[in-house]
């Protein structure tokens, strides 16, 4: 019963508790005045949102787009906004100093960027675009090709880069042929490479359409779109010396054709001299002098000139142009060879001839632009191949090559010791130095692996011979008489009769072209300018007075001999 009663008393005491709570609770309550939502609502003060800071590729961008409209205060003021030490901040200070004519500070700033990483594509493409410019204004022709083929990977699309192509193009075609070859093969980069090489193949041409096929043969992967080619196509071709040049006064014609041992080559040239002749509307008078050796065309330049010729065409050996060239000459001479030794320039002297040497030294060029390092040179124990062997190697060391060793071509019956011994000197290349008889013969003796290259001595002038499928492979380069005869351009003088051999058609080619730049030289061309895209050549005028021939080069293939690009 206790027991009971002490609960009941406990649960009264909680009760009261809570009642006193509840009143306590509603006397507060009283006390503070209840706010209306709306006031309690404006009671809270409103907070202002923070927009986010443009990132430094945002504010480079919209430099970019200030510069794209010629706004260079626009694109300043965002330059203030980016933080200077970053690379869009060099890149952007650096573009808007171009667009002020200022191409020293583009330099500066823009060449290290080249080998920063993680920048957007559009900051790539402006960086090398610009740097073309800084080049350009530097006249850089190279290093501003370079820079534009660098920026193509990162341009926007098929009109940003139809527009660098174009300027590309416009660079190149501004260059005479002696500048792009002089390029040619300076930079490691093949579309570079593929750029100076279109270039060159549409020169001064007049068949471009055929010149680019085969270009796009050679580089089928070259990046330079189909429009601009068609366009570089159609373009007309610039007007050539040959096209508005004209002689009409009187040639002498001096050839050794009372010499036992010439009088076949001189024929040769002669016949070429007059086909040009007889195709020219002008027709200046033209007289032949027939010589036997130096001490006669020494006498008969002289009687030439007293008998009123204007113009001399030869002599043709050596030593007749190494006599000549003491004389003191009043006419103006077209020699159709070298001169033995170092003769100084001399007025009224001009050299041109087929020259082995030249050829040689042109081949040394070749193979490098082919990537070649490590060369072994196999020359026939011959005067004149040992002239070839010598200037090949010549020019490979100072193109940097490295010659592994000369060798001799033996007797036949060591032909084995010497395959032997070849074996035992790795290089890269062969560079062969020989006639087409000899050639075939040690061919089979050397590594048929590795490239293999010759002058036009090693090209019999038979295309189909089953006895050049020994040289099958072997790179030359030869005159396009030789190597492109069906070429139209030529076919206007390719005679009714057969020449003869492959010599005696070189010799009716030089005939052909020194005809045809008579007109020229009487004209005093400029140094470095082709003069005639001739059948012996692409042919300009060098400091002193010679006039070099720029081949194009073929391989030996089993069904003929092949053209691989053109001078």
């Amino acid at each position: 019963m206790v027991q009971r009663v002490v609960a009941f008393l406990f649960l009264v005491l909680l009760l009261s508790t809570s009642l006193i709570q509840v009143a306590h609770s509603a006397a507060d309550a009283k006390k503070s005045p209840q706010l209306p939502p709306a006031a309690i609502q404006a009671d809270k003060k409103p907070q202002p949102e923070k927009k986010p800071q443009k990132t430094a590729e945002e504010r480079y961008l919209d430099g970019l787009a200030c510069l794209k409209t010629g706004d260079t205060g626009c694109a300043s003021a965002t330059l203030a906004a980016i933080n200077p030490a970053t690379p869009y901040a060099k890149l952007l200070r650096g573009q808007i100093a171009a667009a002020n004519n200022d191409f020293d500070t583009p330099l500066r700033l823009l060449i290290p960027l080249q080998a920063e990483a993680g920048l957007l594509p559009q900051a790539y493409a402006s960086l090398h675009s610009t740097l073309a410019l800084a080049y350009e204004a530097q006249e850089n022709v190279l290093n501003a090709l370079e820079q534009r083929v660098k920026a193509e990977p990162f341009l926007g699309g098929p009109a940003e880069v139809a527009d660098n192509q174009a300027r590309i193009w416009k660079l190149l075609a501004a260059q005479s042929r002696e500048m792009l070859v002089e390029m040619r093969g300076e930079s490691p980069d093949t579309t570079v490479q593929g750029w100076i090489d279109l270039a060159l193949a549409v020169a001064y041409a007049e068949r471009k359409e055929r010149n680019i096929e085969q270009w796009r043969m050679a580089y089928p992967d070259h990046p330079a779109g189909e429009v601009l080619l068609a366009t570089i196509a159609e373009t007309p071709v610039e007007a050539n010396v040959a096209d508005t040049a004209s002689f009409q006064g009187k040639i002498a014609l001096i050839l050794p054709l009372e010499s036992p041992a010439y009088a076949s080559a001189a024929r040769a040239v002669e016949a070429g001299f007059m086909a040009a002749h007889s195709s020219d509307a002008e027709m200046p008078e033209v007289v032949s002098y027939a010589t036997g050796d130096k001490e006669s065309a020494v006498q008969a330049y002289r009687r030439a000139v007293a008998e009123g010729a204007q113009f001399i065409v030869g002599p043709l050996t050596r030593d007749e142009v190494t006599a000549l060239a003491a004389e003191a000459l009043t006419v103006p001479v077209l020699a159709l060879n070298q001169a033995e030794g170092n003769i100084k320039p001399k007025n009224h002297l001009t050299l041109f001839g087929l020259s082995a040497e030249a050829e040689a030294r042109q081949v040394a060029r070749l193979a490098r632009d082919h990537g070649m390092q490590n060369a072994l040179v196999v020359a026939a124990d011959t005067p004149l191949a040992q002239r070839m062997a010598k200037a090949f190697s010549e020019e490979w060391r100072a193109l940097e090559g490295n010659v592994a060793a000369q060798l001799v071509i033996p007797a036949p019956d060591r032909l084995a010791e010497f395959k032997a011994e070849a074996a035992a000197r790795p290089a890269d290349m062969i560079f062969l130095a020989a006639g087409a008889a000899q050639g075939r013969m040690v061919r089979p003796y050397l590594d048929l692996a590795i490239p293999t290259y010759g002058t036009s001595h090693l090209y019999d002038g038979a295309p189909k011979s089953v006895q050049n499928l020994d040289l099958v492979a072997v790179h030359f380069v030869d005159m396009p008489w030789m190597i492109d005869p069906d070429n139209p351009d030529y076919s206007a003088f390719r005679p009714s009769e057969e020449v003869g051999s492959a010599e005696l058609q070189r010799l009716f080619a030089l005939g052909l072209d020194a005809y045809r730049l008579v007109p020229m030289l009487a004209a005093h061309p400029a140094v470095g300018k082709t003069l005639l895209d001739g059948a012996t050549g692409s042919i300009s005028m060098t400091e002193g007075g010679v006039l070099v021939r720029e081949l194009p080069s073929a391989q030996f293939r089993r069904d003929g001999v092949s053209l691989e690009s053109a001078p």
